[in-house]
């Protein structure tokens, strides 16, 4: 693992980790009804949703491209690989 790629993923995982306590603190000093925090909460979990879909969207093009570059780089073509 490079060192940038470790960082990339700390930097991650700080985020994330961010998030979670942001919303943790969230609900826990901005009290309302349960029906709006379960809405909102409902609202926050498709967008997350959407976001990771995007995201594992983007890695899934650029495992293909590295794959592609790896094929080129050693000389083996699709249907070597497949036989």
């Amino acid at each position: 693992m490079t060192e940038g790629t470790r960082c990339t993923g700390m930097s991650t995982t700080a985020f994330f980790a961010g998030l979670v306590a942001g919303i943790g603190t969230g609900l826990l000093l901005a009290p309302q009804s349960g029906a709006r925090t379960r809405r909102q909460l409902h609202s926050l979990a498709k967008d997350l949703q959407e976001e990771s879909n995007y995201m594992l969207g983007d890695a899934k093009t650029s495992l293909g491209k590295v794959f592609g570059q790896g094929k080129e780089s050693c000389g083996v073509n699709d249907r070597e690989i497949a036989t």
